[in-house]
C-alpha cells in the first residue's frame, strides 16, 4: 500500500469520525496506531485512566502485526466503513463505551 493511499485514508477518517461506532474507531486507532509506530510499549494504563486504557487494549490486539500488514489493514477498513446516518458527540461515544465495557460512572 502507497503512502497516497493511507494519507487519502486518515484523510477520509478524520472527515467521517463523528459517525463511526465505538467499535469501528477502536479498530481505526489500533491499526492506525500499529501502521505508525508498530507494537504497543509500556504498562496497560489502570482502569481509573478509561480512555487510555481502552485506546492501550486496542493497540495492544494488533500487536504482532508489522507496520505494512497494519496499513493495508487499515487501508481496507476505512474503504468499507459502514458509518452512522447522524453524527455521534465525544460525550455520547464515552457514555456508550462505558456502558459496552461495563464502567461504572462514565470517566
Amino acid at each position: 500500500m502507497s503512502d497516497a493511499e493511507f494519507y487519502d485514508a486518515t484523510q477520509r477518517v478524520e472527515q467521517a469520525y463523528t459517525r463511526m461506532d465505538n467499535e469501528t474507531v477502536r479498530k481505526v486507532y489500533a491499526y492506525y496506531k500499529q501502521a505508525t509506530v508498530g507494537d504497543v510499549s509500556g504498562k496497560r494504563p489502570s482502569p481509573l485512566r478509561f480512555r487510555d486504557r481502552v485506546k492501550f487494549d486496542s493497540w495492544s490486539s494488533v500487536s504482532g502485526l508489522s507496520k505494512e500488514e497494519a496499513r493495508a489493514a487499515y487501508i481496507d477498513l476505512v474503504n468499507n466503513l459502514d458509518l452512522n446516518a447522524r453524527e455521534i458527540s465525544c460525550e455520547a461515544r464515552e457514555a456508550s463505551a462505558s456502558s459496552e465495557l461495563g464502567v461504572r460512572g462514565g470517566k
